[in-house]
């Protein structure tokens, strides 16, 4: 026998709250002596407060239940747990006074009293009978307790009548009907069963659903008419009260829920249950019906969304991303998405997919919304608009679209715990718990002067300035001391260099190596120029790329020395680094929260701004953060750093300075002109930074040592341009041995100059007879890599020194609003390997699941009008699709790793797992399944598979087409 945590229900807690006074005061009552017998109507609040939370019928811990005194008799797993007139042989009395293993209830949890131990073992020495002599369920023994002033009737549920004047208000044990906007009472309906916690119009406005119960007894939903007085029709099946009652749109189900986990489904007509809805392991506290009816979603305290199938009751998809228990849930009104909140503070919203399936519905936004826990969501009708109200006190009107914050409406006098919005989305209604009741305007023009501005680009606009002069001829200066205080700044010419030392000789002490520290602070050096406001300048140091032994930082201050800001990062989502640190080189992390995290979402981690690239693969995988490849980048100018296990981390999104950015709970950093290694680890230990005057004036720029050192071998040269927005683009593997019949992939990397982000196309020309390729290759916009792949077809010759001198790589992109055209080295070596051992395909899924047929000879995109005729792989953001991978084996019996390249930025292979794609010895195909985040833009790419055995084959291309939604 076990015992589980006392039952009590947080949300709501007027209802909380009576029941257990009711036990208390029922088991205080219980504890007074006595002289008549001992009844069972004594016991069952005691088993019902510390037992049935787990020995109940569908949990039956050690198969025990102790839900109804049948159920207590018969026993669990270890026999009878009662023996009439025998208490100090009975398990029951023995496991709660520790004379048997295991003591009951667990340490830690709520244990019964002496003197509750004492009314048990008086009636087990009584005889144990049964409730009145009968067997029965545990009833409800609830104490009359007066009150000496009128309680305030909380507000549990509202729900707006669909011609818009009328609202139902869910209050304890009844329901009114008030008109709008001003109130008026109508008619009411007086519920026997508890508190009502949920109520739902059919789309007619003839009926109104109503979810009520007594709770650890039963759940009872309601229809009562709106007009007239029939008599209402129950529905009765939960063994616990509800929370719940959703009408289907058509009218003809009824879907309900509530504390006992369970969600089911009525016939409206018939007044019969057809569906139990069985996965949640946690009370379920909202259902919503999408508006088409298919699918019913039901938010739970187990931290789960599920998605079902409105007519067979199958699960169809588990959204697992809240971290805390899911209190409310609404889809918008197109059905489209669906949007859930609960005790982790967050609003999520949900692309729901038309069917459904699992792993077809991704998270498009998460947003911190309240300090406290979400009670309630509501769309309005319109689509635009989404309000949420939390346990600080605060209603908050959201762009539905972006969830970007409109308005916080006033203080409220209490938590409000019922929301609607009128059917011309013109009005909310809020229902407290002090029983109150409030309208506020939703008009656009009420909420259009808090919306924010959209945020600030990662780059600086593009100012062309012509012509810039070389490095070389730029003027020159030279520190002289004292310039360490801004009225000792030399001036700097623009553009222009400075050369220096973070040396002052008369105030340091030599100390080991020749390093010296100062006696009381380091050197810094301040240099003056004068700036326009929009005016972009380049700052950069030469320090430890001339072996110096300065680690140099560089700052942008103003006439005054202090720091001039650059932009505002609003955190929308916390995290945090689990299972290990990072170092300033690592591109991959943990983090947690990860499920909720978008492909280039900016993470701020202790001053350290990165870019996520990939998302993890799984709970023991990685985030990979930008670049591709090599040491990780830092974004704004910010510097990489190490990061330790359980540091914060927070999802940002920038603003400017300036901004009136709205409170959601969560910090809002500002970063200043500052950096210590060039973010984009081009320079080493040396400092990169871009400056855009925020305004016309003179501005300082200090040189230091970041660590606090200086000395005679702390030479440095500050350099001051132009942004020279350029690109340049490498071709690797130099050399390439293609096995006839295969293909060979290979990789273009860019390297951009002054932040140049835009997109680079590749073109490859003049292959040798039987060579094609993939051609052309594109560098999206903000990435570094791209890959490709050059096939040899079966009777290809090995090509000559000529031939290879016709190949031509050409790199195009636009700087500056003008087109530029870059040669790309091409390989030096093209050569025949053997004939390869495994051969690879590609191909797309039909809808019954048949692949699209291919030559047996890989035939590559030389041509426009070739691809054109490729097989076509096609995803609509947010969505997936199916593809194939064959591959013929050749002698090679070993397990094949493939991956698959060319895909566009944000379309990834799902569901691989930490060892990608495999299939194992002695099988030839696997099935895998692509899927877009919601952002891809539509385009069109040349995609390819590859072996990571037997010399890398390559699969014939295929395209892949991302497709409007």
């Amino acid at each position: 026998m076990s015992c589980g945590i006392p039952r009590a229900v947080r949300y709501p807690l007027v209802a909380a709250s009576l029941l257990a006074a009711a036990l208390a005061s029922c088991c205080a009552q219980a504890a007074e002596p006595r002289a008549e017998p001992v009844n069972f109507q004594q016991i069952a609040p005691i088993l019902t407060k510390y037992c049935v939370g787990c020995h109940n019928d569908t949990d039956r811990e050690g198969k025990l239940s102790l839900q109804s005194y049948d159920a207590l008799r018969r026993g669990g797993q270890k026999g009878s747990v009662v023996t009439p007139g025998q208490p100090e042989s009975s398990r029951l009395v023995r496991v709660l006074t520790g004379q048997a293993e295991p003591k009951m209830p667990p340490e830690g949890e709520a244990a019964p009293t002496k003197d509750e131990i004492q009314l048990i073992t008086a009636w087990i020495a009584a005889g144990a009978k049964g409730p009145a002599g009968q067997s029965g369920d545990l009833p409800l023994v609830t104490p009359v307790i007066p009150v000496k002033v009128p309680p305030k009737l909380a507000v549990h549920a509202l729900a707006v009548h669909p011609r818009g004047n009328l609202v139902a208000v869910a209050r304890h044990h009844r329901v009114e009907l008030v008109t709008l906007p001003d109130f008026a009472p109508v008619k009411h309906w007086d519920v026997g069963t508890g508190s009502v916690q949920g109520l739902d119009f059919s789309r007619d406005g003839r009926w109104l659903a109503i979810a009520a119960g007594e709770p650890a007894l039963f759940g009872e939903a309601r229809l009562v008419a709106v007009e007239g007085d029939p008599p209402p029709r129950t529905f009765r099946g939960h063994r616990d009260s509800l929370y719940a009652a959703r009408l289907s749109p058509d009218g003809r189900w009824l879907a309900t829920a509530g504390y006992d986990h369970q969600i089911l489904l009525w016939d409206v007509a018939r007044g019969q249950a057809v569906r139990t809805l069985e996965g949640h392991n946690g009370a379920v506290f909202d259902l919503a019906f999408r508006p088409d009816g298919r699918v019913l979603a039901s938010a739970s305290g187990d931290r789960t969304v599920k998605l079902w199938d409105a007519t067979s009751g199958q699960r169809r998809d588990t959204l697992k991303e809240p971290l805390k228990e899911v209190y409310t849930l609404v889809f918008s009104p197109d059905g489209g998405r669906l949007a859930a909140a609960g005790a982790d503070n967050r609003i999520r919203i949900w692309q729901i997919s038309p069917t459904a399936e699992e792993g077809t519905s991704p998270l498009v936004a998460s947003q911190f919304a309240h300090e406290t826990p979400v009670l309630r969501l509501a769309w309005s009708p319109d689509g635009h608009t989404l309000v949420s109200s939390g346990e600080d006190r605060l209603v908050k009107v959201w762009e539905a679209q972006t969830l970007t914050l409109r308005q916080t409406l006033p203080l409220q006098p209490d938590w409000v715990t019922a929301l609607a919005i009128t059917p011309d989305s013109q009005r909310l209604i809020v229902g407290r718990v002090d029983g109150s009741l409030a309208g506020y305007p939703l008009g656009v023009e009420a909420n259009a002067a808090a919306e924010l501005p959209p945020p600030l680009p990662e780059v600086p606009p593009e100012v062309d300035y012509g012509p810039q002069p070389p490095l070389e001829a730029l003027p020159q200066v030279t520190e002289v001391e004292p310039n360490d205080q801004p009225a000792q700044a030399m001036a700097l010419p623009l553009p222009g260099r400075a050369t220096g030392r973070i040396f002052r000789e008369n105030r340091t002490v030599a100390t080991q190596e020749g390093v010296l520290r100062p006696v009381e602070s380091s050197d810094s050096d301040l240099y003056r120029f004068e700036a326009r406001a929009g005016e972009q300048w380049v700052f950069q140091t030469r320090a430890a790329q001339a072996n110096s032994l300065l680690d140099s930082k560089l700052e942008i201050l103003d006439a005054a020395g202090k720091p001039v800001p650059r932009l505002l990062l609003r955190a929308v989502r916390d995290s945090v680094i689990e299972f290990r640190g990072m170092s300033s080189e690592q591109r991959g992390v943990r983090l947690a929260n990860w499920e909720e995290m978008l492909l280039n979402d900016y993470v701020y981690l202790s001053g350290d701004v990165i870019k996520l690239f990939q998302q993890r693969r799984g709970p023991d995988a990685d985030a990979q953060f930008y670049p591709e490849s090599g040491n990780r980048m830092a974004f704004f100018d910010t510097t990489s750093r190490a990061h330790a296990l359980g540091e914060p981390a927070y999802v940002v999104v920038p603003y400017p300075v300036g901004t009136s950015l709205p409170d959601n709970g969560l910090p809002v950093f500002t970063l200043y002109y500052e950096n210590d290694d060039d973010g984009s680890r081009e320079l080493g230990k040396d400092s990169r930074l871009t400056f855009v005057a925020p305004a016309d004036g003179v501005y300082l720029v200090r040189v230091s040592d970041v660590r606090g050192f200086e000395g005679p071998q702390f030479p440095y040269e500050l350099i001051a341009q132009r942004p020279q927005r350029d690109f340049e683009v490498s071709f690797t593997p130099a050399s390439l041995t293609i096995s006839p019949g295969s293909g060979r992939p290979f990789t273009l990397k860019a390297r951009r100059k002054d932040q140049y982000f835009g997109p680079i196309t590749v073109e490859l020309t003049g292959l040798p007879a039987g060579f094609h390729a993939t051609t052309p290759v594109v560098i999206q916009a903000g990435l570094y890599e791209a890959s490709g792949a050059i096939y040899a077809q079966e009777d290809a010759k090995a090509p000559s020194a000529d031939d290879l001198a016709q190949v031509r790589l050409v790199a195009r992109g636009e700087v500056y609003g003008q087109p530029r055209q870059k040669a790309v080295p091409a390989p030096v070596k093209l050569a025949l390997a053997a004939r390869p051992k495994v051969r690879v395909w590609l191909a797309p899924l039909d809808e019954h699941g048949d692949a699209a047929a291919q030559e047996g000879s890989p035939r590559g995109g030389a041509a426009s009008g070739d691809a054109a005729r490729l097989p076509a792989l096609r995803i609509r953001p947010g969505g997936t699709t199916a593809a194939q991978l064959r591959v013929v084996r050749e002698g090679f019996a070993e397990r094949i790793a493939l991956e698959v390249l060319g895909l566009p930025h944000g379309v990834i292979v799902d569901d691989i797992g930490l060892n990608g794609v495999l299939i194992p010895p002695g099988q030839t195909e696997r099935k895998i399944f692509l899927r877009a985040e919601p952002w891809v833009p539509p385009q069109v790419r040349l995609c390819f598979a590859v072996a990571q055995v037997d010399g890398n084959q390559a699969s014939p291309p295929v395209r892949i087409e991302v497709v409007s939604p």
